[in-house]
């Protein structure tokens, strides 16, 4: 194991907030653990979704850069992450193991698993990591979205539980908005959301796009914490680093069927406008008839 790896990788702010330890590195292959604590769950003990996608986006960039060689002036970044959600960790460990399947000249695709040291499937994800010289100005290309987004609005009063749950409070979410298939929630610009570069880490921003799908389908549903719910899977796509502004994600519902909810997120920076990720949730909430 490269020990100026592992350290450089474990002190990352946002790496450090959720106390990842690094337990091999190897030639295309990681493993990670993230130790249990109170910080990183909901009520009940239970890890918030965010902590297994940010296990899986850490282990499967860590698994990915394991396995370049050393060239100078290459940017290394996720570009894109699925995750499904098995069951649920409470109270426990979660290790996330990660083996590239394929590598070429800038793309790497990495299988990453997540479990209990009991051996429960937690997750399972998918991670493209692209490392390459940075592109010539002729071959970039942004173009802002679609203004879709309704701007702050109607927030349920039950929502400020939400926020006061351990993980989202440390990462400092806020709500503006909650209502009728719509959800706008912001991420302050933060050093512990941080990737060591000066950019908000690519896990946290995972769980700022699963927890807004997740409050645009309880905005369909009706909040009632009584409710079972839980995210079924997520997808996501990184197109920028988020520099050094607050993040600010809306999703919208598309299409509910019983208790499956669809729904599509942008992450926007927040004085820049510039689109940082865009990605799909799909989300349950078992309703009682």
């Amino acid at each position: 194991m490269s020990d100026r790896m592992k350290d450089r990788f474990e002190s990352a702010p946002y790496h450090r907030s959720l106390g990842v330890r690094v337990e091999a590195i190897e030639a295309e292959r990681a493993r990670i653990r993230i130790p249990y604590k109170d910080e990183n769950s909901n009520p009940g003990r239970a890890l918030h979704g965010g902590v297994p996608a940010s296990a899986i986006v850490a282990a499967g960039a860590l698994a990915a850069c394991a396995g370049l060689d050393e060239t100078p002036g290459l940017e290394a970044s996720v570009l894109d992450l699925a995750v499904d959600y098995l069951a649920a960790a409470i109270g426990e460990d979660i290790v996330a193991e990660a083996t590239v399947l394929r590598r070429g000249k800038e793309l790497a695709y990495v299988d990453v698993d997540v479990r209990t040291d009991a051996g429960k499937r937690i997750a399972k994800g998918l991670v493209t990591h692209r490392a390459a010289p940075p592109a010539p100005a002729q071959r970039q290309l942004s173009r802002p979205p679609a203004d879709d987004d309704p701007g702050a609005g109607p927030v349920p009063e039950a929502a400020r539980f939400i926020v006061a749950t351990p993980f989202i409070a440390r990462l400092g979410l806020s709500i503006t908005r909650m209502h009728d298939g719509r959800a706008r929630i912001e991420l302050p610009c933060r050093a512990e959301n941080g990737d060591g570069n000066g950019s908000t880490n690519a896990g946290a921003l995972a769980a700022l796009l699963d927890t807004t799908g997740a409050m645009a389908s309880w905005s369909v549903a009706g909040l009632d914490l009584r409710y079972k719910a839980s995210t079924v899977g997520i997808t996501a796509s990184f197109h920028a680093a988020a520099g050094a502004e607050d993040v600010i994600a809306h999703a919208r519902t598309l299409r509910r069927n019983d208790e499956i909810f669809l729904n599509t997120v942008t992450l926007l920076g927040r004085d820049s406008g510039r689109v940082v990720a865009t990605g799909a949730v799909t989300y349950r909430i078992v309703v009682p008839r």
